[in-house]
This record gives structure tokens, C-alpha cells and sequence, in this order.
């Protein structure tokens, strides 16, 4: 039991109000007799009303007390934890993200948690409302405020996990604005109940106003090995020994074997025994091992990375990746840096062009590199720019920057998430400001020293890369970062627009921009699940944003030859880690404990009222009756 209004236990206070009527009576007038014979009785009520006199007991008195105590009681509103009823008003928020398809308990986490909401309905009362909202790569609302229990009963039998993770935050945020539209004068604001595993940031900046918020813990173990990264790296050298990097993580308190299998179009091509350590949750990087598959001859292949130890979240158990046949970029050279034209080159990929600056540029290209002063007009195509700007360069020139240090760098922008930078000198370089479509990813102190954009303009998305310093005043040339950023940075230049690089591997959830050829105005995209879906292709490409589960997604185009494959695998550390959280995390250090049923509070104050009354009635009697 608990009390709502705890403060109002302050009126028990006059108790001692009560008490000292007893003790203070009224003194009387004094009278001479001849004898107090006859008056014996009179004496003893004169005495029980003297003031100050020991106190005596008095049925009246523990009567009244008890009316007091009862009252009292009543205004701090007591009330008791129960099965949900009632809610007047009700928000179902059901956690779909990937953890939730763990199987520790029966028949997963989903499940469970759609059997409670389910129950949740079932005990509402007749007008009462309820709405149901999914949380998973996008929020949805399944069900809309409605008393019919039939419709959210179907509600509930369509909602399904994906492989992505969840923003309870904005699914909680929805539900607190629906139930405050609907809230009216005198009648209860409403509550959230959100079911989930607790395997979730910190909620920052929810306020929900006087709405109510329940967490429902669902799940109770974390008996989980998983794939948590997978990428494809293709060598441009002659020799094509292209490799593929695995990384497997162990989130149980055990240590595991697993046998790591690797196929190419279905057919086995290798296979990898590995010794997982157990987690320990102290350590963030335990419990992992990786391994590369290098020396693989070939070019292209749809490759899946898979083991078939039994644990408690099979979906994170595969990953797959897509290796697109290699293609040529024509790349035009304007400079005679010869480290510049030496980097290119070491790309079997790219057919080099040269030209002077002084010659009328014509033709197309995939990328335009320019060093130094850039002529007055540039053929079309993506740019790689040193020391100068053009009507593409997503910076504004500030200034100078004498010998800038480099700072930091994006070790995940596929530009520079392979090259190391803290070696490289400059002796001076632009200083900067960036454009919205700008993105830093090298920086000095004080300046960008390396820039990546993506621009619309009237011919389609372009992309450029923008270095604000001289090659010939910078050691970068001499370091071993310097081929393969050049590498990296043509492979992302010369990728489809939108594309964060060559065989990137994709995570459910993301948006995918897909390239089709000039003429093509719709394309359909197969899912895993033998699903399909039609897009409208607008400027040149469409996006997919339904790539909610792991696997091999198509897409094609009727009438077309055209067709591209994309992989799309779990990889997530925080949905593999299946611990279930005891509380969601809230701001300023705050914390929602879970529930494991939806209960809500049955307050008890009327009983208590009736009880006090009925007190009231028995103190009345008794005095009336003289006891």
C-alpha cells in the first residue's frame, strides 16, 4: 500500500486538540452544604471535569480519536498496487527494437509483452480508452484512441519486432500528447504504460507533464553471442586479395566455442573456431574476438557470415555483405603533382586523364581532381580539390591558418575511418567556414582542414572533397596515410549518390538511396520476407526506408536489365547486449523502476470515508445513550 497524498497525515495533529478537551472541562461555581452525603455522585463528575486532572479514559474520546485518525487517512489518499483497470485513458507503448525477439522467455520478449498489453485491454472498463504505439526504427501508432477492445486486440496480433533499435523517448513523448488532447475537466489525465526489456539509452528531456508512466519490465536473461561487426574490404591492388573482417561478441557470463562459417552465394568458403571469453560488464571490450577472412580471389558475391551456437537471440547469430562487381571510374587529373597521379594510379579501377589547366575541358567524368587554381569552367563530375575552391567546395575562405595540427578526424566517415592522421604536417593551410551541406572530417584547432559535401544542384547530386592546404607544403604525401585516403576518397566519390561508400555494410533502420539508370521512373525492392514495394524514382533516385530486418534486399525495374543488391545486418552492440534493464533511465539521474505486470493504483480513500462515518454514527449513539 501507498500513499498518494502523504502530507495530509498532518491533521492527525489534533489529536492532542481532542486530548486536552478531555483534560480542560469546565470549572464550576463552589457551594457550602451541610453535608456531602447525598451529593457523592455529583463529586465524582465535578472531579471528572476539573481542569488539568489526570486524564481519564473515556469511551467518547477513543471514539473521536479513532473518526480523526480515519479522516486523516482518507485525505492522504491511500491506495494499493493492482492488475490495470480503469485507466479511463490509456497508452500502449510496445517496444519492437531487435533485443526484443530474445527468446529467455516464452514465447519471446515480444510476445510476452503483447500477452500483458492484451490482458491490459481485456481489464478495461466499459467507455474507458486505450491507443497502441510500436516503437522501432519509426514510431507508429497501430491502434488509435478507441473503447473497442476488438480493434486493439487486432492491433496487437499485427505488431511484430524488427531488427533495429527503438527511440522510446519520442514513442512515449507521442503517447503523452494524445492523452493530453484527449483530457477533460475532472476526469483522469491518463496513463502510459510502456513495455519493454529496459535495454535503453537514458530518456533526456521527457517530460510528460501529469500524465502517468509505467515501465513493464519484459525478459530476465542474457544468454546472447552475436555478430556485431561485419565489413568488406576490397584491395585495388593487382593481387585483388580482398578480405572480410568479422567481429563476434559473447554477452553471457560463460565462455563459448563457436564454429564462424563464411559463404559466397550459398556455398561454404570458409570456416573459423573461436574461444569467446565470457562478458564482463566492468570491461567493455571483453568477451570479443575477431578474425579476418583475407586472400579471397573473388570479385564480387552476395557473402554470409554465420554460426549455429544456440543462444537466446538468433537474429544477431548472421550478417551478411554485398560485394559489388568492381567498376571503372574515369577520373580527369588536373595537376602534375606526381605523388597525386603515383596514388591514382595504384588504383587498377580508375582510368587517369590528364590535362593542363590552360585547355578547354570537355567531356564527362566521374571525378575531376584539381590542385591548385581551378580554371573557370569544370567539366561535370564529383570533385577532389586541393588548395583552392569552386562553385562546389562546401566551405566559405575566412583566412589563413599557419602550420594547423590536426586535432581529430571521423574515424567512421568512410573517407577517413581508414587513415591515420596524427603524423601529418602542414606549414599553412585555408582557414574556413562551413557550408550547411559541409561536413569537417579532419580538423585543425581552429579550422577544417578537410571537407566532404553532398550538393543538389540542376545535373543531380554532386559530391566533393574539399583540403584546404598546398600537397607540395604538408608531409602527407610521405605518410602512409596519404593512398589510402586518395583510395578512399575516389571510392566514395565515385559511389551512388547518397551512399556512405563502396559495400558499406547497412543497419535495419537506415535509408537507402538507390541509383537506377537514366529513364527509369519506378523501381520495386524485394525484402527478405518475399515482400515487395514500389518506389518513385525523383531526381535521379529513390529512397527505401523499409529495410527494417536482416537480409539480402533487390532492387529492379520493369522493362530494365537493371538490378542492385544490398545487405542489411543487425551489427548492433546495445540490442545484442539482451541484460534487461531494472529501470528506464530518465533525466537528472532519475529512474522509472519496472513492473512485471501493467498495475495501476486503486485508491482507497471512500472505504476509509465510510468506515470514519460509520464511527461518527456510534460516537452519536454512545453519547446520547450516556455509556
Amino acid at each position: 500500500m501507498s500513499l498518494i497524498a502523504p502530507l495530509n497525515l498532518l491533521f492527525l495533529s489534533l489529536i492532542g486538540a481532542i486530548v486536552m478537551l478531555y483534560i480542560l472541562r469546565l470549572r464550576r461555581k463552589e457551594r457550602v452544604i451541610s453535608s456531602n452525603l447525598l451529593w457523592e455522585s455529583a463529586l465524582r463528575d465535578l472531579q471528572a471535569n476539573a481542569p488539568w486532572q489526570k486524564l481519564r479514559s473515556s469511551l467518547l474520546m477513543w471514539l473521536q480519536i479513532a473518526f480523526l485518525v480515519l479522516a486523516a487517512f482518507a485525505l492522504a489518499r491511500p491506495a494499493i498496487k493492482v492488475l490495470a483497470t480503469n485507466g479511463q485513458t490509456v497508452a500502449i507503448v510496445l517496444d519492437a527494437s531487435g533485443s526484443m525477439a530474445a527468446t529467455d522467455v516464452s514465447p519471446s520478449r515480444f510476445g510476452d509483452a503483447t500477452k500483458k498489453a492484451e490482458k491490459l485491454v481485456m481489464d478495461l472498463s466499459p467507455g474507458d480508452r486505450a491507443t497502441i504505439i510500436q516503437s522501432g526504427a519509426q514510431t507508429r501508432v497501430l491502434a488509435p484512441l478507441t473503447s473497442d477492445k476488438g480493434a486493439l486486440k487486432r492491433a496487437l496480433l499485427h505488431a511484430q519486432t524488427q531488427d533495429t533499435a527503438c527511440d522510446l523517448r519520442e514513442a512515449i513523448v507521442l503517447a503523452a500528447s494524445l492523452l493530453k488532447n484527449q483530457k477533460t475537466s475532472g476526469k483522469n489525465p491518463g496513463q502510459i504504460y510502456v513495455f519493454s526489456d529496459g535495454a535503453v539509452p537514458a530518456l533526456a528531456d521527457l517530460n510528460t507533464g501529469d500524465v502517468g508512466v509505467q515501465f513493464v519490465k519484459i525478459g530476465k536473461g542474457s544468454d546472447n553471442v552475436a555478430i556485431t561487426a561485419l565489413d568488406v574490404r576490397r584491395d585495388y591492388s593487382e593481387q585483388a586479395d580482398n578480405q572480410i573482417f568479422v567481429n563476434v561478441r559473447n554477452f553471457s557470463n560463460r565462455a563459448r566455442k563457436i564454429n564462424l562459417e563464411l559463404s559466397r552465394n550459398g556455398s561454404l568458403v570458409a570456416v573459423e573456431p573461436m574461444d569467446l571469453p565470457p562478458y564482463d560488464r566492468k570491461n567493455a571490450a571483453s568477451g570479443q574476438v575477431s578474425h579476418i577472412f583475407n586472400k579471397l580471389r573473388f570479385q564480387d558475391g552476395i557473402f554470409t557470415a554465420r554460426f549455429d551456437e544456440k543462444d537466446d537471440l538468433a537474429g544477431d547469430n548472421v550478417a551478411f555483405a554485398v560485394l559489388a562487381p568492381p567498376h571503372e571510374l574515369k577520373v580527369l587529373l588536373l595537376s602534375d603533382n606526381l605523388f597525386l597521379e603515383k596514388a591514382l594510379n595504384n588504383d587498377p579501377f580508375v582510368k587517369l586523364f590528364r590535362a593542363d589547366k590552360s585547355q578547354a575541358l570537355e567531356g564527362q567524368y566521374d571525378i575531376v581532381v584539381i590542385d591548385g587554381a581551378a580554371p573557370p569552367k569544370l567539366p561535370l563530375g564529383n570533385q577532389l580539390v586541393f588548395n583552392t575552391t569552386t562553385d562546389l567546395t562546401p566551405v566559405t575562405v575566412v583566412g589563413e591558418a599557419k602550420t594547423p595540427g590536426v586535432a581529430d578526424w571521423d574515424r567512421k566517415h568512410p573517407v577517413t575511418r581508414f587513415a591515420p592522421w596524427s603524423d601529418v604536417l602542414f606549414a599553412r593551410s585555408k582557414a574556413v567556414t562551413l557550408k550547411p551541406w559541409g561536413q569537417s572530417v579532419v580538423e585543425a584547432e581552429r579550422t577544417p582542414l578537410v571537407v566532404a559535401g553532398e550538393k543538389q544542384t540542376a545535373n543531380g547530386t554532386r559530391r566533393v572533397i574539399w583540403c584546404g592546404f598546398d600537397l607540395s607544403e604538408s608531409n602527407l604525401p610521405l605518410r602512409v596515410a596519404f593512398p589510402i585516403f586518395i583510395t578512399s576518397a575516389v571510392r566514395w566519390l565515385g559511389a551512388a549518390p547518397g551512399s556512405t561508400g563502396e559495400n558499406t555494410p547497412r543497419r535495419p533502420g537506415e535509408i537507402v538511396p538507390l541509383t537506377p539508370p537514366q529513364g527509369v521512373t519506378q523501381i520495386s525492392i524485394a525484402a527478405p520476407d518475399k515482400s515487395a514495394r514500389t518506389l518513385q524514382v525523383e531526381d535521379g533516385r529513390a529512397l527505401y526506408d523499409g529495410a527494417e530486418h536482416s537480409g539480402i534486399y533487390t532492387a529492379s525495374a520493369k522493362g530494365s536489365p537493371w538490378t542492385e543488391k544490398f545487405a542489411v545486418s543487425m551489427l548492433s552492440k546495445s540490442e545484442s547486449d539482451i541484460q534487461p534493464g531494472d529501470a528506464l533511465k530518465m533525466q537528472e539521474g532519475k529512474a522509472l523502476q519496472g513492473e512485471t505486470n501493467a498495475r495501476a493504483n486503486r485508491e482507497l480513500w471512500a472505504l476509509v470515508i465510510f468506515g470514519a462515518l460509520a464511527l461518527l454514527t456510534v460516537e452519536w449513539w454512545v453519547y446520547h445513550r450516556g455509556v
